[in-house]
């Protein structure tokens, strides 16, 4: 748009204790592209009032794993703007919104701050507008539904039309990396790309373990045909110490182990997008990256914990 000022503001954020006091602070302003200039969290002045604020952490003090500093809870930011916009950072796979199951699970994705206190919410599809407008109609009653219809929009979701757009040639790869995707022949193996969620893991424990050493196990018979490029979920790490911290020392074994065999690529840095542009197939729990990979017309298989192969 013409006359448009676009200010790209990180914030930290910090994992949380099992009291729920804060830990250890984050910040990656500096992991961003090159040519996305930022401008620093505690230079910008919000009391020049900008015309929009755009969002993306929605859960204010809801969220027992991770948190921003107070000032960016969305209850605040909207002291500051005329216009708050909660754009969400995932993608889910489109529910079918005539089934009370389906929307009872996404409640926690619809009844959070950021979406009560934003001004205008943008999800990924008409269908997923349909969904939250019942969520939130059920929740504070049939005469809000028009507030909600007039709220949410269902504009679609940059996330969905960047991954349709991701080009393998246009990766940096690491040279660790090309020496486990390519042969000593100078041939390429397929890249799959594995991923594990905090859910199952909280769900399953041991059990996810075991399947987890398993799927390793298959992985490492077939290494020669078949690169391996494991990226767990993100808040892996923060999530079990600050809830499981004797699981998490189970699950840390397995992945150095894994990391100090060296045959398998482990992905633990922000780029995701680049793990998406270079796989052929998707394996691992389900995950927002399910839907990603559909867009990219990616075969994907979701794994079963109580299946482990020989």
């Amino acid at each position: 748009k013409k006359n448009v000022e676009a200010v790209v503001i990180p914030i930290p954020y910090y994992d949380k204790n099992p009291d729920g006091s804060c830990r250890e602070i984050h910040y990656e302003g500096d992991e961003y592209p090159k040519n996305i200039p930022i401008v620093p969290y505690e230079k910008f002045d919000f009391s020049v009032h900008p015309d929009e604020i755009y969002i993306h952490n929605p859960y204010d003090d809801c969220n027992y794993v991770t948190t921003v500093p107070e000032f960016f809870f969305s209850n605040n930011l909207k002291n500051f703007t005329d216009n708050l916009i909660y754009v969400p950072y995932f993608v889910l796979g489109e529910p079918d919104v005539d089934n009370p199951q389906q929307l009872e699970g996404m409640k926690h994705f619809a009844l959070i701050p950021g979406v009560v206190n934003a001004d205008h919410v943008i999800v990924q599809s008409e269908n997923m507008k349909k969904a939250y407008v019942r969520i939130l109609t059920k929740q504070f009653g049939q005469d809000s539904e028009g507030y909600w219809e007039a709220k949410i929009s269902g504009e679609g979701s940059a996330k969905i039309e960047k991954a349709k757009n991701l080009k393998k040639e246009n990766q940096d790869i690491p040279k660790e990396w090309l020496d486990i995707i390519y042969r000593p022949d100078g041939t390429a193996k397929k890249i799959v790309f594995y991923n594990n969620s905090v859910t199952s893991l909280l769900d399953f424990r041991d059990k996810m373990l075991t399947k987890l050493e398993n799927s390793l196990k298959i992985f490492y018979e077939n290494r020669d045909a078949v690169a391996l490029l494991w990226r767990p979920h993100p808040l892996m790490e923060a999530t079990l110490v600050s809830m499981e911290p004797e699981l998490w020392e189970k699950y840390e074994a397995i992945v150095e182990n894994y990391k100090k065999a060296g045959w398998g690529i482990y992905d633990d840095t922000a780029d995701m997008d680049r793990a998406l542009a270079l796989a052929d197939a998707y394996y691992g729990d389900p995950s927002s990256l399910v839907q990603l990979c559909e867009t990219r017309e990616i075969p994907v298989m979701i794994q079963n914990v109580d299946v482990l192969a020989d």
